[in-house]
């Protein structure tokens, strides 16, 4: 038995020593501020693998994929090229900074109100641990998740998301994770979170409050940086805070 821990311990460290990142997320967003999905990458490089060429597959309605490179905040934003291979699509990128983002376009299946969408997780570097969030929409009725294990929790919206981890995930495998729901009112969620937000202030709001006196800064829908300098004025979805 003592000799079956050092062998399983020794076969951990070796995983641990191959992974390429500290930290790896993908949060998927179905129908957040437009009807299809986008999911975002927030990953950290670990500093004793660079250079690393990050090889990643993408679902294959993907109409654009942008890399940010830097801190949240930073301002190198990407437009990548989406590469065919056979069947498949992908981006490729040189990682130069230890933190970076991605953010993924494309397409949710749609059969009148029916709503069903999925996102397959296959790059070409190993990582300790990796999670799939996805983010349940306010307009979703009857939301159905593929995995049996995950987190539920909730941000500072009230939004739901669902989380899965992944231990040990090994380079060029594939993890696919699906959801479905009902849409019956064809809206998006950030039309409802906005509303939410702007009743909230004027709930909140005091009518007598004198015009040269700095009324208290509220909370607003933060701006999504990337797409801001790069698209068009968008808000941001909330990112779930990541688990250890």
């Amino acid at each position: 038995m003592k000799q079956h821990l050092i062998i399983l311990s020794f076969i951990g460290l070796l995983s641990a020593q191959n992974s390429s990142f500290n930290s790896f997320d993908v949060v998927i967003y179905p129908e957040y501020y437009f009807e299809g999905i986008m999911a975002e990458v927030d990953a950290e490089v670990k500093e004793d693998k660079f250079p690393l060429k990050l090889r990643m597959n993408i679902p294959t309605s993907s109409d654009s994929v942008f890399f940010v490179s830097g801190a949240t905040n930073g301002t190198d934003v990407e437009t990548l090229s989406i590469l065919k291979e056979g069947k498949a699509s992908f981006i490729e990128v040189n990682i130069e900074k230890s933190r970076f983002r991605l953010f993924i376009f494309y397409d949710l299946i749609k059969n009148s109100s029916e709503r069903t969408g999925s996102f397959e997780l296959n790059l070409n570097h190993s990582i300790d641990d990796a999670h799939l969030i996805v983010q349940e929409p306010l307009v979703a009725e009857n939301f159905t998740f593929s995995e049996k294990d995950f987190e539920s929790f909730q941000d500072q919206h009230s939004l739901s998301f669902r989380r899965i981890h992944l231990n040990n995930y090994k380079a060029n495998t594939s993890k696919r994770i699906s959801f479905g729901y009902r849409n019956p009112t064809g809206n998006i969620s950030i039309n409802l979170l906005q509303t939410r937000l702007t009743n909230d202030e004027s709930i909140n709001s005091d009518p007598q409050v004198s015009s040269s006196i700095n009324p208290p800064v509220r909370h607003k829908l933060p701006i999504w940086q990337p797409l801001l300098l790069s698209l068009i004025h968008i808000s941001e979805p909330t990112r779930p805070e990541r688990s250890g």
